[in-house]
């Protein structure tokens, strides 16, 4: 019997070793597109919220199994009156940490954070600083009163450049390696005209992954 065992032991298959843990993609590339994504926008400053829209597209590449390098592109408005509205575009080159354990992990949290390059406009009644009047429109430029010099037609909307950091808060749903609906939250800070401006974002969009 025990001659049995020893030899039964000794032809046992060893344990296949797990598969190492692929890029994502149908063909393990790790290449990434995401299509517009699309969701509320909230602009917070110390007179209230304002809440618009935002569009967004990327490309998204594998560092490894679980870092991805992200570009995003994205693009944000109210509506009505841009006294009291914001519009906003960005480019936010960044990193992305997603919770990967297996090619057919089908929900994927992830964190990350980028640098966001952008144009900004807030209208000074969501900023709550003086509006510009035709007196003072007329100090500031000597074109008419519709303009204060900085480019916009409505001198109640002010707009400028700024470079900011951008958190980005997420999860993917996989019903395939090859195609993913991407959930994402995010947030960056600003100033304008000396004001603090909080803006967040929730999208939701497709992603095809190869």
């Amino acid at each position: 019997m025990a001659l049995l065992l020893s030899a039964a032991l000794l032809t046992a298959t060893p344990p296949a070793a797990p598969e190492p843990l692929p890029k994502a993609g149908l063909f393990g590339r790790g290449i990434n597109l995401e299509i517009p994504a699309l969701g509320p926008a909230f602009l917070i400053t110390p007179i209230g919220t304002k809440t618009g829209m935002s569009a967004a597209a990327a490309l998204q590449f594998d560092l490894g199994t679980r870092l991805a390098l992200r570009l995003p592109l994205d693009v944000g408005t109210s509506f009505g009156d841009s006294t009291y509205g914001f519009a906003t575009v960005g480019f936010t080159p960044g990193l992305l940490y997603r919770f990967r354990s297996d090619a057919d992990q089908p929900i994927v949290p992830y964190f990350g954070a980028g640098l966001r390059l952008m144009a900004v406009g807030v209208g000074r009644g969501q900023l709550g600083v003086p509006f510009v009047t035709a007196v003072t429109a007329s100090a500031l430029s000597t074109k008419d009163f519709h303009d204060d010099g900085d480019g916009e037609s409505n001198p109640n909307f002010e707009s400028s450049a700024r470079v900011s950091p951008e958190l980005w808060l997420g999860a993917e749903w996989h019903p395939s390696r090859w195609l993913s609906v991407n959930f994402a939250g995010s947030y960056y800070y600003f100033r304008l005209l000396g004001v603090p401006v909080h803006t967040a974002t929730a999208r939701a969009g497709l992603r095809f992954s190869f």
